[in-house]
């Protein structure tokens, strides 16, 4: 992370200093990194520590380059260092270094530093640096599965061999196999004040006696609550438990900071192969098994990626939407990356009551939730089943995790207050964002 720095330096009255770019670049970072591009709002810790290793690679490039070299201080980056940037992107992406996804990230930081330095205009959009819009063009449909039963890895062996090195890692991975979280949601829950009774989270007790509640790490600190309903979600709980034991300790190790907690989960991954390169799979693979599992036993065919055959476009569009709110996704869109392309959604959307856009763009949905039916729950099944889904959980089991449940939901968040600027100063410092290390 970038360290604060004095605030008696001003950077506007600092002359140019070519030979001390790093410190110049170091204070850019310290006074714009903290904040969101376009939104009035900050940015979390990956998103500034992103930032902050992009733009010191992208100057060293500049400057170590062995077509060009450029010694330059960072307010002076001008179009012709854009342009250098830009060939050596084109080669990598020519050569297959660099895909769509990254080449969209890295066009997205260097217009946000440009916009730093007070030059917001000088970055041109993708397609004016590339003459071939495959390279620039990224597809948000998932064409091969990425679940690692799909890709032939046992979930079950590869935790337990994790298990023997660390168990908060193994702990997140099974969180993330249950309930769909992500790395960082995995690292940040509270096993035990995150677990509600259907009564304190305000949700059905039809559909589950107990529910995950998910609002810390998730992106926009958008909120959800997951149903703990089957023996294995039962299972992942307790789980993080024996690695969680306070109330308010989350399942990371309690001696980290959450950047050290990420970076160290990253290591024991690749250490055991968890990886593209190694066995062909990532953490976020959970996710998209989550993903097909929710779908086969909402509309008993695998998804599309899996080659599954015709649903309902009803039952389709519904069950992707669930699945979408589940993983915390605010567009039903979304589930394409995990299940593949829908027929049902590439058809012209219903415009009107009571589903909603079948685009997710609505802002206005049925007291049901957004696409349900009228008086149901977010997270019912778009599948009526023979019998309720707490069936499926052992009664001692459910009984034994509803006696831990003491706590209240977590209250909404906050609207920024007017010491909101406390981030730019005491960002790094502080674990776990704004919250305690808990």
């Amino acid at each position: 992370m970038t360290k604060t720095l004095s605030p008696l330096v001003d950077l506007d009255k600092l002359p140019l200093q070519p030979q001390r770019w790093k410190y110049v670049l170091a204070l850019i970072l310290e006074r714009h990194n903290w904040r969101h591009a376009v939104k009035d709002k900050g940015v979390s810790h990956e998103t500034m520590e992103d930032r902050r290793q992009f733009c010191f690679r992208a100057f060293t490039f500049l400057r170590d380059n062995p077509i060009k070299c450029f010694k330059l201080d960072p307010r002076s980056f001008s179009g012709r260092h854009v342009d250098a940037l830009m060939m050596d992107w084109r080669r990598r992406a020519e050569t297959g270094e660099l895909g769509a996804a990254a080449l969209q990230k890295y066009h997205s930081f260097l217009t946000t530093f440009a916009g730093w330095i007070g030059k917001p205009k000088l970055v041109k959009p993708l397609s004016a640096y590339f003459d071939d819009p495959a390279l620039i063009t990224r597809s948000y449909i998932a064409t091969e599965p990425k679940a690692w039963r799909e890709r032939g890895v046992d979930v079950e062996q590869v935790v337990a061999q994790i298990e023997g090195y660390d168990l908060h890692a193994a702990a997140s991975l099974r969180l993330m196999q249950a309930f769909g979280l992500r790395f960082k949601e995995a690292c940040m829950l509270r096993p035990h004040a995150d677990v509600l009774t259907a009564a304190q989270a305000g949700q059905p007790e039809s559909v589950s006696a107990l529910y995950l509640f998910t609002r810390r790490g998730t992106k926009g600190k958008r909120q959800r609550y997951v149903p703990i309903d089957t023996d294995a979600r039962m299972r992942a709980i307790e789980a993080a438990r024996r690695v969680a034991h306070r109330e308010t300790e989350s399942v990371s190790d309690p001696q980290q900071t959450l950047v050290q907690a990420i970076r160290h989960l990253r290591y024991v991954m690749e250490r055991f192969g968890v990886t593209k390169k190694d066995l062909g799979v990532t953490p976020h693979g959970l996710r998209h098994q989550y993903a097909a599992d929710k779908y086969r036993d909402s509309t008993g065919s695998p998804p599309p990626v899996n080659g599954g055959g015709a649903v309902e476009p009803e039952l389709d569009i519904a069950t992707r939407r669930d699945i979408a709110e589940r993983l915390g996704h605010g567009r039903v869109q979304i589930s394409n990356a995990y299940l593949g392309s829908s027929v049902a959604m590439r058809s012209k959307p219903r415009k009107g009551p009571p589903g909603g856009e079948l685009d997710g763009s609505s802002s206005t949905y049925p007291p049901g939730g957004p696409g349900l039916p009228h008086g149901r729950s977010d997270f019912a099944a778009p599948k009526a089943s023979a019998a309720s889904p707490a069936a499926s959980c052992s009664a001692a089991t459910t009984a034994r995790l509803a006696t831990a449940c003491r706590r209240p939901p977590s209250p909404a968040p906050v609207a920024s207050s007017p010491d909101w600027p406390w981030r730019r100063s005491a960002w790094s410092s502080r674990p776990h964002g704004r919250g305690s290390r808990g």
